[in-house]
């Protein structure tokens, strides 16, 4: 019995995470469409503002999610022209991503309004409720899981 209790706990831990999860990140999406890129592509530019030159392969690592998820990214990015790709001076084979002037400008429109949208969400908490959040799910990323947490996603 203590078992079945326990169990229903976890999901509807999960439950919970995952809904905030799914409706936040709907929410950002929802502000930033009018500029035509999907999160993936918000991640990149990102951080590739705050770090020039990083590979596909380090854009996944930092952004969770796969390295063909991250090419698909930055070859729409790239047709756009908001991304260009160079090879590494070391390591020819290795494409280092850039932004272009125009995906400068981009990015800085589509991260402010992400921000905006991410603080009309989050803005339902206080500030020390929102950093009691921060707080606990970086403890579930590193205690309870064991791995790294990544910071600055989109933006704090």
């Amino acid at each position: 019995m203590a078992r079945e209790t326990s169990m229903e706990l976890v999901d509807n831990l999960l439950w919970h995470l995952k809904q905030a999860w799914y409706f936040s990140l709907t929410a950002v999406n929802d502000a930033v469409s009018q500029h035509g890129v999907s999160t993936a592509q918000i991640g990149i530019m990102r951080q590739l503002a705050n770090e020039p030159g990083l590979s596909g392969a380090e854009l996944a690592r930092r952004l969770l999610i796969t390295p063909q998820g991250v090419q698909l990214a930055l070859k729409a990015l790239e047709q756009r022209e908001l991304v260009e790709r160079k090879p590494d001076p070391q390591h020819a084979r290795i494409l280092k991503a850039y932004l272009t002037d125009q995906g400068r400008d981009v990015a800085n429109a589509v991260v402010g309004d992400a921000i905006a949208a991410h603080e009309a969400v989050f803005g339902v908490l206080s500030a020390e409720e929102q950093e009691t959040l921060r707080d606990l799910l970086a403890r579930v990323v590193e205690k309870g899981t064991g791995h790294t947490l990544f910071n600055d996603h989109i933006g704090d």
